[in-house]
């Protein structure tokens, strides 16, 4: 697998998972400054995938294992962290 396609799309799971709760507490009503900011950043993290993962040569791009590997690895845990409270209702 590319580098680099496992580097942003690591990214845009944890802008997903920091986003996705935080824009649904602001539809449903709940209005707080760290709410607005983990909404904003969320959204700045999926963009940022998205605009590295246009502009950037898969071919030129080059990560360390082990920084990818804890990227993945943290966005695992922010994935697990967002649906285990959705599932099992903590």
């Amino acid at each position: 697998m590319e580098d680099l396609y496992l580097y942003t799309g690591s990214f845009a799971v944890i802008g997903t998972s920091i986003g996705g709760p935080a824009v649904a507490s602001l539809v449903a009503g709940d209005r707080s400054i760290p709410i607005l900011l983990m909404a904003i950043g969320g959204a700045g993290m999926l963009a940022v995938a998205g605009y590295e993962s246009l502009q950037t040569d898969p071919e030129e791009f080059t990560a360390p294992p082990l920084v990818l590997l804890a990227l993945v690895g943290a966005a695992c845990l922010t994935l697990l962290g967002t649906v285990l409270p959705a599932v099992g209702g903590f």
